[in-house]
């Protein structure tokens, strides 16, 4: 299965989703700013950043299985990428 469309069936489109849930976060921070915070505004904002941070971190799952991915594709042959993923190793980058 390409990792499109593992994305799309695991998780949706996360990047949409990351989109939407900011734009909703502004304007509920908006309308705190504008007008008075409410208990009401205050759970839809917390819902709104759990939401935002499981997003998050499915976007981390999804580049990781990309690097994996990659690194199946180019790591084992004798490649530039290789070489340089090696020397990153070495002098302690990511």
């Amino acid at each position: 299965m390409h990792i499109k469309q593992w994305n799309q069936s695991t998780f949706g489109n996360i990047f949409q989703d990351q989109n939407s849930l900011a734009q909703e976060m502004k304007k509920i921070q908006q309308t705190i700013i504008t007008e008075v915070r409410t208990e009401a505004l205050s759970k839809q904002e917390k819902n709104l950043q759990n939401q935002i941070v499981e997003r998050e971190k499915q976007d981390e799952i999804l580049w990781k299985q990309k690097s994996r991915v990659r690194w199946i594709k180019e790591g084992e042959r004798n490649t530039k990428f290789f070489h340089h993923t090696t020397m990153e190793r070495k002098t302690g980058g990511t």
